[in-house]
């Protein structure tokens, strides 16, 4: 009896493995199916979203969870739908998924540390997620860049040219930007604690298919965990042909990356250089997203006041104002959710790491 219960915990467990693996590849089918365009409907990506939440919840009330996070999952939810109620207009289904899609990484977290903590995730499991996702994402970015199908990260029709850089068939760039700010973190752990053929052909992968995006922050991240991995290792690292391999190893594969995607990366310092000439340095440094700040936050203290800092306008500052979101996702949480919202969703993470930084 107890090893068939056993037996069913570990399908349980197998199952939410799946699910998880399956996500760039769900991903990348309904960007195709749905052509790149943003979700304001049902969609495969929504209903495969909605599925994980569905078992995360069932997974909670069958193996239990941790009573801190339910207080903060139920808050969550709490102060969620007062903000729908706040600010119920015409696009309430799309400011509905934003919410949802908002959600989903902090249900999953929870569900796997809830499944752990019970001693039926294991290490090794999320150990081998990151080894697929290491493989899977940069292939879901190159493959489709190969064959010819998938979208520009920018398209925004300026002066020097509509299409720059590659998300293959994402719709989020930024979101897939974390994901690969991720995996680089990962891998290039990976290969400092032991270079081998399968380590340099995964940091090759992610390496190539994040410079490919075309995304300045993306570059910036990787530049700084390079560094930083560089300082870190640099005592174990005693032998110096050891240094300088890594060090080639870097350099030769974003040479080999340069001259390769040569028509790419022209086209990215095309677009950067038009908004240097154009623009301020902090304007130019977020490709004119800064520009929109100002006359948001005038717009939502004008008409919201501190209710509006603290609790958000959700969708509807990108009806009147701008037509469109900052793309600067601190600013457009507080602008969504205010400072009350900002602090429920990232707090998480931040005490999720000072948890876990050992």
């Amino acid at each position: 009896m107890k090893s068939s219960q056993n037996t069913n915990k570990k399908k349980a467990v197998y199952i939410y493995i799946f699910l998880l693996w399956i996500l760039p590849i769900m991903d990348s089918l309904n960007g195709f199916i749905n052509g790149g365009v943003n979700e304001n409907g049902l969609s495969l990506g929504i209903v495969y979203r909605f599925v994980i939440v569905i078992v995360s919840i069932f997974y909670w009330l069958i193996y239990g969870i941790n009573k801190k996070y339910l207080i903060y999952f139920l808050s969550l939810c709490t102060f969620l739908v007062i903000s729908m109620g706040i600010n119920n207009g015409a696009d309430s289904f799309s400011y509905l998924t934003l919410l949802f899609k908002l959600v989903l990484p902090i249900i999953i977290i929870i569900t796997i540390d809830s499944l752990a903590k019970k001693k039926l995730f294991r290490k090794e499991y999320l150990t081998f997620l990151m080894n697929s996702w290491t493989i899977i994402f940069p292939l879901t970015l190159l493959l489709p860049y190969v064959l010819g199908i998938g979208f520009s990260t920018y398209g925004d029709g300026t002066s020097m040219g509509e299409n720059v850089g590659f998300k293959g068939l994402y719709f989020a760039q930024n979101d897939i930007s974390y994901i690969m700010d991720i995996l680089y973190l990962y891998v290039m752990n990976k290969i400092f604690k032991h270079v081998s053929p399968r380590t340099i052909f995964e940091y090759l992968m992610v390496l190539s298919s994040s410079l490919l995006m075309g995304l300045k922050g993306n570059y910036l991240i990787i530049i700084l965990i390079t560094i930083a991995f560089l300082l870190k290792y640099e005592r174990s690292l005693s032998r110096n042909f050891q240094k300088i391999l890594l060090f080639m190893l870097i350099v030769l594969s974003i040479l080999a990356f340069i001259s390769f995607f040569t028509n790419e990366i022209n086209q990215i310092i095309e677009r950067w250089q038009y908004f240097y000439n154009k623009n301020s340095l902090i304007s130019f440094l977020t490709s004119t997203r800064s520009d929109r700040l100002a006359p948001t936050f005038s717009w939502l203290f004008a008409n919201y006041g501190i209710v509006g800092l603290l609790c958000g306008s959700g969708y509807n500052y990108t009806n009147i104002v701008i037509l469109q979101f900052i793309e600067m996702d601190l600013f457009d949480i507080i602008l969504q959710l205010g400072l009350i919202g900002f602090i429920f969703v990232y707090g998480f993470y931040v005490k999720l790491y000072l948890n876990n930084r050992n």
